[in-house]
């Protein structure tokens, strides 16, 4: 063979060395055969089990294999700690699995220690780099979904656990246990402690429901200095997104003084957030202020004082992030505003 010939050869034996070998150390590698059979591997190999609960027509399930499970660092992740399964929770020993560990949304994450008993859980697809963290978690007992829902439910949780517990009970799907614990954190912190950037995530998970939480009221009298004043734009985020939730509702025809299918106990929410918003320091504050009072027009259907009141919030740069509310609002109870309509809808380039 020629030297031009043979080099030829070794080139494309080496292509095709390295295209075996990386094909068969790139994505996760899912173990083929029963469920007792994977967890008779996970025995052998002294391994715990990690289980990917799909169904066919999900979406972010098939994301999930077609795509991140496929990247050459899932493969060498799970591989490396992991025997990996994966079940259709709607087919063959599927339904029984999923009645067994209570799973309800897809997909649904699920590691198991040899014996089959539970050791951590993850609801929902993501993107590798979240999602690896939160499956790490489980390789430590200590701060595994089983070991902390275990204490919780014999409601011993130390403040220092319940950070961590939080955070892995927020990306099982926990959402009520999670808004509790939130609670229960806040409330045995010292003043000093509820500043302290440790404890961040009972701010950070504040959300719709806790408009009237003391969580909230602390944060937003607090903004400057929680965590030393490194998370005052964050604060700032949490605030303003949960007042924009209740105003969207509040002037989008979703919440009126007809009906309020998000009751928390209040016939007008306007004069909590109107107090919420005169505590803290928001940039915007008064785009917002000039918002709740359209939103309280709008709430009571005071069809004289929309145009006006809208007028003022259209006149604020802020108000273009919100445009489709405002311009559904003025639809609905001004339909013979169409002049300020069209103008409005010129403004704001939507229809």
């Amino acid at each position: 063979m020629k030297t031009k010939d043979m080099k030829k050869w070794i080139w494309s034996a080496l292509c095709l060395m390295f295209a075996f070998g990386g094909h068969a150390q790139e994505g996760v590698e899912f173990f083929e055969g029963s469920l007792e059979q994977a967890l008779q591997e996970a025995r052998a190999q002294k391994k715990m089990l990690f289980i990917d609960a799909y169904t066919s027509w999900c979406g972010p399930c098939r994301w999930m294999r077609e795509s991140e499970f496929r990247k050459p660092e899932a493969g060498a992740f799970f591989n490396t700690h992991f025997v990996n399964f994966k079940i259709d929770v709607e087919k063959g020993e599927g339904p029984a699995f999923a009645e067994k560990y209570d799973i309800h949304g897809y997909p649904t994450f699920v590691v198991l220690d040899p014996d089959g008993s539970l050791r951590h859980r993850i609801l929902g697809a993501d993107t590798l780099h979240l999602f690896i963290p939160m499956v790490e978690q489980g390789l430590n007992r200590k701060t595994s979904y089983g070991y902390l829902l275990e204490k919780y439910r014999k409601g011993v949780l130390t403040k220092k656990e319940l950070p961590q517990a939080i955070e892995v009970f927020r990306n099982a799907g926990m959402k009520k246990e999670t808004g509790r614990l939130c609670d229960s954190l806040y409330d045995l912190l010292s003043e000093k402690e509820r500043l302290d950037g440790r404890y961040w995530i009972a701010y950070k998970l504040l959300s719709y429901n806790d408009l009237l939480s003391d969580r909230l009221k602390f944060l937003a009298t607090h903004t400057a200095t929680i965590a030393g004043g490194k998370k005052q734009a964050e604060a700032w985020e949490v605030i303003r997104t949960l007042l924009t939730d209740h105003l969207n509702n509040n002037t989008s025809g979703r919440i009126t003084h007809k009906e309020n299918p998000w009751n928390l106990g209040l016939a007008d929410e306007m004069p909590a957030l109107r107090a919420l918003l005169e505590s803290s320091d928001l940039p915007d504050r008064v785009f917002l202020t000039d918002w709740c009072d359209l939103a309280t027009a709008c709430y009571y259907e005071r069809t004289e004082q929309v145009p006006p009141l809208l007028e003022k919030v259209a006149a604020h740069p802020q108000a273009l992030e919100f445009r489709y509310c405002f311009v559904a609002a003025l639809k609905r109870l001004c339909p013979e505003q169409q002049e300020m309509l069209g103008r409005l809808q010129k403004q704001w380039k939507v229809q």
